[in-house]
């Protein structure tokens, strides 16, 4: 274990011993946020569920003994984590705000209390806004309710105010995101229709007011932008063109890559070897995750029911050596432009009420990292190995 691996694992014991209220625990976990900016690869984990999860009685284990996930996963390498934001989630008087609970999970009140709590172990924070009330991604880019029908002028200043907003929220909790994300799986565009893809002078308008906004909170923190096209490196390069052509700034690119959905590993090679070298920017795959099973653990249809050209077993081992290739492809990217892998959603086991919306299943609890029952998996351990 090297000293920033220690300095973490210290921060992390303390506070589950209960002293994260004493001097010394948040010094080493602001320690360990200040080394890892810039520094090595980033192991991350989207958890954005788990709130949901815990309020609904989903527990985690290994070897049969109960723990907090948050902490199961840092003892088992992970270091970084991502939290999505929505603006107004479960209000029952507007759709698609009304698909998720009405205890509003994923909102800016939920984003701080997970960040406060990844931040107290030493993680490092990434954030992801939606700027939607529910899920944004390739298919579906619905605006917030309180922003709907509002022109370019009057939408740039309500994102750029909400954007800051939340992020001060955090800085006066003391919590300093390394990583923003201005939007998710935008391959598309954002904020349909104003800034769909046939809108691109729209659209850079909304990049930049995002991109201007997280600046003004905190110049360190590093703008991205997040395409779903993880092996598609023609149209990452048409999407990343339109956007420098039209003078927008960002730090670095975020990809999606699932070997169901976005080609081979060596398409993502590919296209993430090029997008470094063309743009002279970072690159980091925010979103991953391989099957440890063909079951279902409940009533709802899985999400990923192949792995395309993969040849991994769907086996916690499968998932282990999934893990590992791709990590090796990220860390190989040319100038050490490679900076993190964040396997999506590892901890969303199937729980009564947490479900892709309300009154649904669980659709990922074959591309977890515990199993049905909360067990962790020997796949958890990848991230270790690193």
């Amino acid at each position: 274990m090297n000293r920033r691996e220690m300095l973490g694992w210290l921060a992390s014991t303390a506070i589950a011993a209960g002293v994260g209220a004493t001097a010394g625990a948040p010094a080493l976990a602001a320690q360990l946020q200040a080394s890892g900016r810039g520094g090595r690869l980033a192991k991350g984990a989207d958890v954005s569920t788990l709130l949901e999860l815990e309020a609904n009685g989903a527990k985690f284990y290994e070897h049969g003994v109960p723990h907090d996930c948050l902490l199961l996963l840092r003892k088992h390498g992970v270091d970084s984590i991502r939290i999505k934001v929505w603006n107004d989630p479960g209000n029952p008087n507007f759709f698609p705000a009304d698909q998720s609970p009405a205890a509003g999970y994923n909102n800016a009140e939920h984003v701080r209390i997970l960040a406060r709590r990844a931040a107290a172990l030493g993680m490092r924070v990434l954030i992801d806004f939606h700027y939607s009330d529910w899920w944004a991604d390739p298919g579906k880019q619905y605006p917030p309710h309180a922003w709907a029908g509002k022109d370019i002028a009057q939408t740039c200043a309500l994102l750029s105010e909400y954007t800051s907003n939340v992020l001060n929220m955090l800085k006066r909790d003391g919590v300093h995101p390394e990583w923003v994300q201005v939007g998710n799986e935008i391959t598309g565009g954002m904020l349909w229709p104003l800034g769909k893809y046939d809108q691109w002078d729209n659209l850079a308008q909304l990049l930049k007011a995002g991109h201007d906004a997280v600046k003004s909170v905190d110049e360190r923190i590093k703008v991205m932008l997040h395409l779903d096209s993880g092996g598609n490196n023609a149209t990452s390069r048409w999407w990343f063109d339109s956007a420098t052509q039209r003078g927008v700034t960002f730090d670095v690119i975020g990809l999606s890559y699932y070997p169901q959905w976005q080609g081979s590993l060596s398409d993502l090679q590919n296209n993430a070897n090029d997008l470094a070298t063309r743009y002279d920017k970072d690159v980091m795959v925010v979103e991953t995750a391989y099957p440890w099973t063909t079951s279902d653990g409940d009533s709802e249809p899985n999400a990923m029911t192949n792995v395309g050209s993969a040849t991994y077993p769907q086996t916690p081992a499968g998932q282990a050596q999934f893990l590992g290739a791709l990590t090796d492809i990220v860390e190989a990217i040319p100038d050490g432009h490679g900076k993190g892998v964040f396997w999506w959603e590892p901890e969303w086991i199937p729980t009564p009420n947490v479900g892709w919306k309300l009154g649904a299943g669980d659709q990922w609890d074959n591309n977890t990292l515990f199993d049905f029952h909360g067990n962790a998996l020997t796949s958890l351990d990848a991230f270790r190995k690193r």
